[in-house]
């Protein structure tokens, strides 16, 4: 807005360079809009890279939530009451909560919030 006003100021004291501050004004305005895409790209690159590496990194912290879940399951399961499906014993049910509460952000942020 101010770069306009600024152009018709300029116009109307140098009419006969009125080709030339065109130009230059319509230059610097393709050189704005040419640096404010470029940011606006880097700054969604960087955005984009970022989401893949917490990405990586949530997928990698899952490999363990699920093998120490195995493991916990491996070591409890075989101990369970076949007939009963619901019964777990306390300390089984206490590694689970545990094993659930370390990893509890990066299960929300796989499976959502709960």
């Amino acid at each position: 807005m101010l770069a306009v006003l600024v152009m018709v100021v300029l116009l109307e004291l140098f009419p006969g360079e009125a080709g030339l501050i065109k130009a230059v004004f319509v230059g610097a305005g393709i050189l704005y809009c040419a640096i404010w895409g470029i940011r606006r790209y880097r700054a969604g690159a960087r955005r984009k890279r970022a989401l893949a590496e917490a990405q990586a990194a949530d997928d990698e912290e899952y490999r363990q939530y699920k093998r120490a879940l195995d493991a916990i399951r491996a070591r409890h399961d075989a101990h369970r009451d076949i007939n009963d499906p619901t019964s777990i014993s306390d300390e089984y049910r206490d590694e689970l909560n545990s094993l659930h509460d370390r990893h509890q952000a990066m299960l929300g942020r796989k499976f959502g919030r709960s």
